[in-house]
């Protein structure tokens, strides 16, 4: 599957605020909750200004030919001194999941973060219960650094969030041919 990334667009909040009610979707990621129309749009607005201000960069994930908005990736809390920042991602399209697409967008986007950033480290967390993006970021080359216990609440219940990094010699060691 072919994919590229992009800016985000102003108008990408009539997609993705349906991402945001997909409750089954969204659970993988954060507690559910409903969002308007209107409060998607201001955050869409809201993460088009953090980009510009370089604090985070957020972009759209999209298939090549259809040019169609299938999800997100960031690079968050950007910390230029200490040189590490957080990723998150999420595939809000259904037909598009259990096709690598986190893989192919990790590795364009941390070729961005460690060679153009200056970043060292790139971290992520993760929910305890999503176990399909716990296989793939251990997969990928992540390495666990610990365990926020009871950190989340979902469905009543907290639950543990994971946290796993990936330091640039480790991924420019697992990743050097897709870097040429």
């Amino acid at each position: 599957m072919d994919i590229y990334l992009r800016a985000i667009e102003p108008d990408d909040y009539l997609v993705s605020q349906k991402w945001r009610n997909d409750f089954d979707l969204i659970k993988g990621y954060t507690a559910p909750r409903y969002v308007s129309l209107e409060t998607e749009r201001k955050w869409v607005q809201k993460v088009i200004e953090e980009n510009e201000s370089g604090r985070s960069v957020r972009v759209g994930i999209c298939t090549v030919g259809e040019d169609r908005l299938i999800g997100y990736a960031n690079l968050l809390n950007i910390d230029y001194k200490n040189r590490n920042c957080e990723f998150s991602i999420i595939i809000g399209d259904r037909n598009y999941h259990g096709k690598g697409i986190p893989a192919q967008v990790r590795i364009i986007l941390f070729r961005h973060a460690f060679f153009n950033l200056g970043m060292e480290r790139i971290s992520f967390f993760v929910l305890s219960t999503n176990i399909t993006a716990i296989i793939e970021g251990e997969r990928f080359g992540y390495v666990k650094e610990g365990v926020l216990r009871k950190a989340e609440l979902q469905d009543g219940q907290l639950i543990d969030v994971n946290i796993y990094s990936i330091l640039k010699e480790e991924f420019i060691e697992k990743y050097a041919r897709d870097l040429e």
